[in-house]
């Protein structure tokens, strides 16, 4: 009976033990999966130095700038039975909060990001603000009278105009944006209006800034920071201090009716094999020094902590430069952006693949 007893308590404990090497062998404390819409050049350094200051070994899969952030958010949904990925670091909102939605992120509240503002972060917990980038209206050169708002896009003048693809990216934010503030018949209407005046769908926010800077088109709209990285690559790329699009004309309260700031995102995924090391991992990347570093390396990405303070944006010699941006001067909508693009995104891809 005893030694019946006894090969039963060994059979257990081998069975337990093979358990435990089985768990090690697939899943590691220190190892864990980022998915990154941020631009790989600039994302790449940063999470090569977290993996030195965290122990991590970070596995990082990036996306494409056709695809920005759409395409990791779609891997993500079909992953949902089987999530793969930790933690999501996006380049933009509008597919966070949709992914929130969804249910498909594990609310966690770090630590790191207490002095980030309300307006940046979920309250729940299910993601937490990145640096932050504006829409922006650009324009080739001197070419005389620029044009001055959104609207004028869709006049004849400005026939060579272009914009990324609405559908993709921090563009989406964009859309959903404005189908916020103006509704959606109206944001419609301009958008069949652009059309029709043969503005260029192009695959990135850095193609519009680069043909505007090298004078393919006339004008457009882009983000901050591609716009600078035209603007250091000696483009002949002008931003235009518009008082709807941006922050309010000189000495003027500023305007914000149009004023679109897409701000990174970064988000546990539900069900992450690695919950541990992704909560590190996003405490690591939402830390004070990582957003630091990021807007030092990304010109054009404002510090979402600074935002709160009230700051100014230098665009060196720009119009832009020595405005003063405030957080109150930005429309607290983000929450709204879904919905709206609910709304927005089957016609007005009708509209984009019309003739």
């Amino acid at each position: 009976m005893k030694k019946n007893l006894l090969c039963v308590f060994v059979s257990l404990w081998l069975m337990l033990l093979s358990g435990c090497e089985r768990t090690g062998s697939t899943s590691s404390p220190t190892q864990v999966t980022l998915y990154c819409s941020v631009d790989e050049v600039y994302a790449k350094p940063i999470i090569h130095d977290l993996e030195k200051k965290t122990g991590l070994k970070i596995n990082v899969l990036y996306d494409t700038e056709a695809a920005k952030t759409a395409g990791l958010a779609n891997r993500i949904r079909a992953e949902r039975n089987r999530p793969q990925g930790d933690v999501f670091w996006s380049s933009a909102l509008l597919q966070t909060l949709l992914l929130k939605r969804e249910g498909l992120l594990q609310p966690y509240k770090s630590p790191a990001a207490k002095d980030i503002p309300a307006a940046f972060k979920d309250p729940t917990g299910a993601w937490t603000g990145m640096g932050v980038r504006a829409r922006v209206l650009v324009r080739y050169g001197d070419i005389g009278l620029p044009p001055r708002s959104l609207e004028d896009l869709a006049k004849p003048e400005w026939k060579l105009s272009g914009i990324s693809n609405p559908q993709f990216g921090t563009a989406s934010d964009w859309v959903a944006a404005l189908a916020t503030r103006w509704g959606v018949p109206k944001t419609l209407s301009y958008f069949r209006a652009l059309k029709k005046n043969g503005v260029q769908i192009l695959p990135g926010n850095s193609v519009v800034a680069d043909r505007v800077g090298a004078g393919t088109l006339d004008a457009g709209v882009t983000d901050s920071d591609d716009y600078l990285a035209q603007k250091h690559k000696g483009g002949e790329i002008i931003c235009i201090d518009d008082s709807e699009l941006l922050w309010g004309q000189k000495l003027r309260e500023p305007k914000a009716t149009n004023a679109v700031l897409v701000p990174g995102s970064v988000a546990l995924l539900k069900g992450a094999p690695h919950p541990a090391a992704a909560q590190r991992l996003l405490d690591a990347l939402v830390a004070v020094e990582t957003e630091r570093r990021l807007t030092r390396q990304m010109p054009g990405v404002l510090s979402l902590r600074q935002l709160e303070k009230g700051t100014v944006w230098h665009f060196g010699n720009d119009p832009l430069s020595g405005v003063e941006l405030k957080r109150h001067h930005i429309p607290n909508d983000t929450a709204r952006w879904p919905a709206a693009w609910d709304k927005i995104r089957e016609p007005l891809a009708e509209i984009l693949l019309s003739d």
